[in-house]
């Protein structure tokens, strides 16, 4: 009997496009019997999407995650490891890979392309195979980045979809000007709109990817030669990843009072993205109603982008792996090439509270 391989799905996307939410509610629209196994990428040190991921799906086989770098060059080695123990220990239907947001898809598509060959070869389990990859734009903010980021362009280079999410906020023009630009950078690749961060499944899954289609066809020295303009050295310091940890001093949420009034005045233009787990009572949070006065502490998951933010309630047995009974809150901070001593410096005395610990990654 012919075991088929096992479809591999890529997200890309740069920091803060909405790649999670995208993901989470694609699990939400799967069969009750298909199952998936989600292979995330962060450069941070912390498996926050997780615990988020998990809880909102029972379609879920399994998630692993891979911290401290980048799927494309830091990590090359061992992401075939990591599809190794999907397959052994989930036999997933599907898998599902989001990069980090400054990962270079081409030499994620390599990888692939090899391990399916080598899987294949040794015939034996089911192998995989690439089904596409899918750019997720963040249409408020992409002429900004883009222009910052090298990377973020090649990923609209390079994809099978492209998702033009978090639109509905701008004026025409400016999503005018996002679609040519787009489109200056890649013509023929099919694009859709999200509705605040949904799109059907049936666009995501049976792309058949040209591109991995492709690289099972073209020499793999041409790949290694188109991607010689990506200057992996450059591409990694292109972001530097703080790791911010809030000690517990009572339940009430004041040893989080000054980062949260932070959150509201970050500046945008120099922070790519913050992602925390925080423990504290609903009335505590910025978004909290006049009449919400609940005094009972729990765990968000707070999504921080370009100046717009949101809170998400997750379970506190999810929480368990993140945060102990010492800790009040942490999360990473992703700030630009050369921020980090100085950000670093800037939110350690006082701009997040007494006791604050951060630590510059790396």
């Amino acid at each position: 009997m012919t075991v088929e391989p096992t479809p591999v799905t890529v997200f890309t996307g740069f920091l803060g496009a909405g790649k999670t939410t995208l993901l989470i509610s694609l699990l939400q629209q799967l069969p009750k019997d298909y199952r998936v196994a989600i292979l995330k990428n962060e450069y941070g040190d912390i498996s926050i999407d997780s615990a988020l991921a998990a809880q909102n799906s029972s379609n879920i086989a399994g998630v692993k995650e891979m911290l401290n770098g980048c799927l494309c060059c830091v990590l090359t080695g061992q992401m075939r490891a990591a599809i190794v123990e999907i397959q052994e220990n989930y036999r997933p239907d599907r898998i599902l890979i989001e990069t980090s947001g400054s990962a270079f898809p081409a030499t994620i598509s390599i990888q692939l392309r090899d391990l399916a060959k080598e899987f294949s070869d040794q015939a034996s389990g089911p192998g995989i195979r690439l089904d596409g990859v899918v750019n997720v734009i963040d249409v408020e903010n992409f002429t900004g980045y883009a222009d910052t980021s090298k990377t973020a362009a090649l990923q609209a280079q390079y994809t099978d979809l492209i998702v033009f999410n978090k639109w509905e906020n701008v004026s025409e023009r400016q999503f005018d000007i996002v679609w040519d630009r787009v489109n200056d950078l890649n013509t023929d690749t099919p694009k859709i709109k999200s509705n605040n961060g949904t799109i059907p499944l049936e666009a995501i899954l049976g792309i058949d990817s040209r591109l991995g289609l492709a690289m099972l066809e073209t020499p793999k020295h041409e790949h290694e030669h188109d991607c010689a303009g990506h200057d992996h050295e450059e591409h990694v310091s292109e972001i530097e990843t703080l790791t911010v940890t809030f000690p517990k001093k009572d339940l009430d949420g004041k040893e989080l009072s000054s980062f949260l009034n932070y959150i509201k005045t970050a500046p945008k233009d120099e922070i790519y993205r913050m992602k925390f787990i925080l423990r504290l009572p609903s009335c505590a949070l910025p978004t909290a109603s006049k009449s919400d006065d609940s005094s009972e502490p729990r765990t968000y998951i707070l999504n921080w982008a370009f100046g717009r933010y949101e809170f998400t309630l997750i379970s506190d047995e999810a929480a368990l792996a993140l945060l102990d009974d010492n800790l009040a809150g942490i999360g990473t901070v992703m700030v630009g090439r050369g921020e980090g001593r100085r950000f670093r410096k800037r939110l350690s005395n006082g701009v997040l509270g007494d006791g604050v610990s951060v630590e510059l990654l790396g």
